[in-house]
């Protein structure tokens, strides 16, 4: 089976959960081709074709660009070139709309391929007409930002790709509910498949006899949607109450500055670290040296990070964002509590540091078994494999 996996770029070797799939669906005789939309070429190991530059500086250049690269597809794909501007033109395209279509599409329309599988949903955005005129099958991963913010600053963004998707893949339950709602036909075949880890690479910290000063970290980019407000807010608490303590934040984005003055404000700027990015590696030592893990977010398609601070059989504590409770059993391999309730977050670490060293190993070790068992690399690359090879069968 050929397959092309739409990404905006080429996954790092820190971004594991891209690097498990395209190995998994390698390893099992498929032959999967990566296409981006940025020219990198710093993965030798994999299949790359990146899309034609787009720019509006050089208006000469980017002509003579735009002329070879229609000519080229014409010449080597003129039937799916043909296909593309009608059904495009179906959608009520002008013409040269039409001929920005090929153009976009043209690195993926000049390829044979099976299944056209978008890594994320908003990939799929001004392609949705793309496999049909390759002859092949298109599917789509669901991601927390695909569904939970970008359609509400563009409702009805994905009318077209809905009507296109042949089969979808979901990280929980609830962000294919979530995707229901927001017009998703609920008959579309769909296989859930969530996060993995390779457990082997990560060890189980030692559980301290006494945390009356704990290590809590977070970790996650700087964005509103993490909701760092109410981690921030329930360290004051811990403060007041005398407790000392050191929460560390890994991280980076557009909300830094405010969340910097936010702990000025507060006055725990030696409590609270910003710790900016750090590589895979490093943030698995990190969770080697921590007692508590806490994840505030309003919403969560599933959260790796959280994931891996289980299999670390750290204290994971999370609001009760949807797909935080499918990852979090509550009272047995963390807990959840109410989001945007800083009070309940900086009560439940009180009960975590006045727990026994003995009850917590047994949340431990709950935590770091059940993702051995429900969520590793072999049962992933299994499930996206049957996810693939069920697709074509059914054509069939």
């Amino acid at each position: 089976m050929k397959i092309g996996l739409v990404l905006p770029d080429v996954p790092q070797y820190s971004e594991t959960f891209f690097n498990y799939k395209i190995k998994g669906l390698t390893a099992s005789g498929n032959e999967v081709m990566l296409f981006t939309g940025k020219k990198n070429t710093s993965r030798k190991d994999l299949n790359v074709i990146s899309a034609y530059p787009v720019s509006s500086s050089d208006v000469i250049t980017q002509s003579l660009m735009f002329l070879y690269v229609i000519l080229k597809t014409l010449l080597k794909s003129p039937k799916r070139m043909k296909k593309l501007l009608n059904l495009e033109s179906k959608d009520g395209k002008s013409f040269p709309e039409c001929l920005k279509s090929v153009y976009i599409n043209s690195h993926i329309l000049n390829e044979d391929l099976d299944v056209l599988h978008f890594g994320f949903t908003t990939m799929a955005l001004k392609r949705e007409n793309t496999a049909s005129a390759m002859n092949a099958k298109m599917s789509i991963s669901f991601r927390g930002y695909d569904i939970n913010i970008y359609p509400l600053k563009n409702p009805g963004c994905y009318r077209k790709v809905w009507e296109n998707t042949d089969k979808v893949h979901t990280i929980s339950d609830y962000l294919r509910v979530k995707a229901i709602t927001e017009g998703l036909p609920e008959k579309t075949p769909f296989m859930k498949i969530t996060p993995a880890i390779d457990i082997k690479n990560i060890c189980q910290a030692n559980i301290r006899e006494n945390i009356a000063e704990p290590r809590i970290l977070t970790v996650g980019r700087l964005n509103w949607i993490k909701n760092y407000e109410t981690s921030i807010s329930a360290m004051k608490l811990l403060a007041d109450k005398g407790i000392k303590f050191t929460y560390e934040i890994i991280g980076e984005g557009n909300e830094l500055e405010r969340l910097k003055f936010a702990v000025y404000q507060l006055g725990l700027e030696e409590r609270i670290i910003f710790a900016g990015k750090k590589d895979h590696d490093e943030v698995k030592d990190k969770m080697q040296n921590t007692d508590i893990y806490i994840q505030p977010s309003y919403e969560e398609g599933f959260c790796v990070s959280v994931l891996e601070a289980q299999a670390s059989g750290l204290m994971c504590i999370v609001s009760d964002a949807e797909g935080l409770r499918e990852n979090v059993i509550d009272g047995e391999t963390g807990w959840v509590v109410p989001g945007r309730n800083f009070r309940a977050f900086q009560e439940k670490i009180c009960e975590v540091i006045e727990m026994k060293a003995s009850d917590r190993k047994k949340i431990s070790d709950n935590a770091r078994a059940r993702v051995e068992r429900e969520f590793n690399i072999e049962d992933q690359n299994n499930k996206f494999r049957e996810f693939f090879e069920t697709m074509l069968n059914r054509a069939n």
